[in-house]
């Protein structure tokens, strides 16, 4: 059951609308139902007794992208975001998942099973790739966009302490995430170089596991508590002086959900709350760096997209930004609606991929419209939408980091001359 503490954020919706006005899902299909006011009160209903969970509650439910935009514009402080997942996990609990989410939640929730899965990914991706259609979209990402994986994982790739060459500044522990572990691999190695460079050395504690936020997300909790224990096992932040995270969507499970799921289990949450005080974005961190003396000129043009998790979860907005604006000969153009939901939202635009497009095409107009070279984001998902749907192969798509990484003459730096 929902704590009482939470249920009781439904009582101080006003219904004023502002939350309406501004969700993106909403401005796409136009009725009360998908709005945050609808939500709020069809949960007011439910927790009233007078209406029942149902099929159609779920599927108007499963229409939030869970981008915050309604909470951040919410006069009375409604905690919609923590409202929406927990009452997924009413949903769960009444009629479980779908069998393809909980085959790939029971993959992201154990420390073995997805390293063998990609294994065999890995083996049987040429053959796999040539099955599928030339026109065909998973969601909205066409098959020829989808990302490919690494090589081999960034955990096997590094030993577990990377010391500086020169002396030591700071010591940091490296969240690495599944998207970076498995088919970013560019952006895990430019995290490392750049600390490294910086004289950052760089702990990759063994036994890290899925953050598991897409599965809480989801609404199925109890997998993702064992996903919670065995990063608080291995994650000891005392001697360090930040946990960095390269991914939105890890740096919110580990900065804030973690704690919060704990909370409202009611289960012992100082362990998650410790190690969220200590969770930095890698653009957090290495903005108090004196860069200037490394930083080398690169003529492009460039724009950012805010990724959700990133800057409502987190409050994250100007230092990506402010770390772009200080290569030399870098140009920075903000677009129209850089913190806007870029419509991805997970396994939002598989689920519903008429409204994903409708958003994913005005974030697509805001970026031509800066006529930059490259854009920027701090959310593995969010390039993903982005590049499947740019359809300008002379636009890049790259996380901040890799941009960096470049201008400092780092190791494993990406080109940005195409």
């Amino acid at each position: 059951m929902i704590p009482f503490e939470l249920s009781e954020q439904v009582y101080n919706c006003i219904k004023c609308g502002l939350c309406s006005n501004t969700c993106p899902v909403y401005a796409q299909l136009r009725f009360e139902g998908v709005s945050p006011r609808g939500k709020v009160q069809l949960i007011r209903k439910i927790l009233e007794g007078k209406l029942a969970i149902s099929e159609n509650f779920a599927r108007l439910l499963g229409t939030c992208l869970l981008c915050e935009t309604c909470m951040v514009n919410c006069p009375s402080g409604v905690r919609l975001d923590r409202l929406m997942k927990a009452m997924r996990a009413e949903v769960v609990a009444k009629y479980s998942l779908p069998w393809q989410k909980r085959a790939l939640y029971h993959l992201l929730s154990g420390p073995h099973m997805l390293p063998f899965a990609v294994f065999w990914g890995r083996m049987l991706e040429a053959p796999l790739r040539s099955l599928l259609p030339k026109d065909g979209k998973v969601g909205t990402i066409p098959c020829s966009r989808l990302p490919r994986l690494n090589s081999r994982p960034l955990l096997s790739q590094y030993p577990e302490i990377i010391s500086p060459v020169g002396p030591r500044v700071g010591r940091v522990l490296y969240f690495v995430g599944c998207a970076t572990n498995y088919m970013s691999e560019n952006v895990g190695r430019a995290v490392i170089s750049v600390l490294v460079k910086l004289g950052v050395e760089v702990i990759i504690p063994r036994g890290q596991v899925c953050c598991g936020f897409p599965i809480c997300l989801a609404g199925a909790r109890k997998p993702f508590l064992s996903n919670i224990r065995r990063n608080l096992e291995v994650f000891d932040p005392k001697d360090a002086d930040a946990v960095v995270v390269d991914c939105a969507t890890c740096g919110a499970a580990l900065k804030k959900e973690y704690a919060d799921v704990l909370e409202e289990m009611g289960e012992d949450a100082e362990a998650a709350r410790e190690l969220g005080r200590k969770v930095l974005d890698i653009s957090q961190y290495i903005s108090g760096f004196d860069l200037e003396k490394y930083l080398r000129p690169v003529p492009t043009r460039v724009t950012y997209h805010d990724p959700c998790h990133l800057l409502r979860t987190q409050g994250v907005k100007e230092e990506p930004r402010s770390l772009l604006k200080r290569i030399p000969n870098m140009e920075f153009v903000e677009m129209a609606g850089a913190d806007v939901c870029c419509g991805g939202g997970g396994a939002f635009q598989m689920e519903h991929p008429d409204v994903a497009s409708g958003i994913t095409k005005n974030k697509i107009q805001a970026i031509m419209e800066t006529r930059a070279d490259i854009v920027a984001t701090g959310c593995p998902g969010c390039r993903l939408q982005i590049h499947g749907n740019l359809g300008d192969e002379s636009i890049q798509v790259v996380h901040p980091i890799e941009i960096l990484a470049t201008a400092m003459a780092c190791n494993h730096c990406i080109d940005l001359s195409s």
